[in-house]
């Protein structure tokens, strides 16, 4: 599965789970997506320590009972961001930046589900709620919290290219798979992307 950056997310090779239709994934938008270029951020006070972001070593989703790990990954020739191949486990693109800085968009993604393994860990991304927590936790053992604010679902080819960027207001995103699968094509016809900013 390889998210191609700007345009195409997830054109994955993972199908449905063994023995069935694949999972419908019904994802409503749900509240506004947080804006790169939002208004200028306000000096801290002086007694405020600046963000600190983490080398995310495990994304937790309480709200679900999901716990999972998270693995660096990078972009493949293609251009796209390579995603892991277990689907207990998620990406995250580390060209990009980490969760629970100051600035930019901290992307995770992974499969829905997978012939061979069953049903992805990110496969509860259609579900989130407004306000739900969303904890990234670093490999030191701190965490970046998240609220969730947003959830849209995009065709395949239509991912914005804000959801990469590298300024702007901090916030994280989830990736997955979403929409109709194609067994010919044997990917989803889009993907589900959840916005979060620092809870």
């Amino acid at each position: 599965m390889l998210l191609l950056l700007g345009t195409a997310l997830l054109g994955t090779g993972a199908g449905l789970a063994a023995g069935g239709d694949p999972p419908r994934l019904a994802a409503e938008d749900l509240g506004n997506v947080p804006v790169g270029s939002a208004a200028p951020l306000r000096p801290a006070p002086a007694v405020a320590a600046a963000p600190r972001p983490v080398q995310p070593a495990t994304l937790e989703l309480p709200g679900r009972g999901v716990t999972a790990p998270v693995e660096p990954v990078g972009t493949g020739p293609d251009g796209g961001m390579v995603v892991p191949e277990q689907v207990r486990h998620v990406g995250w693109w580390a060209p990009g930046v980490l969760p629970g800085g100051a600035a930019g968009s901290a992307v995770l993604a992974g499969h829905v589900d997978s012939r061979t393994q069953g049903i992805g860990v990110l496969a509860v991304l259609p579900q989130l709620a407004d306000g739900e927590p969303v904890v990234v936790r670093g490999t030191d053992g701190r965490t970046a919290r998240f609220r969730v604010v947003a959830r849209r679902e995009y065709g395949k080819y239509d991912l914005p290219r804000e959801v990469f960027r590298r300024d702007g207001a901090p916030q994280l995103v989830l990736i997955t798979c979403g929409g109709t699968f194609d067994p010919v094509a044997g990917s989803y016809e889009s993907n589900i992307v959840v916005y979060a900013v620092p809870a």
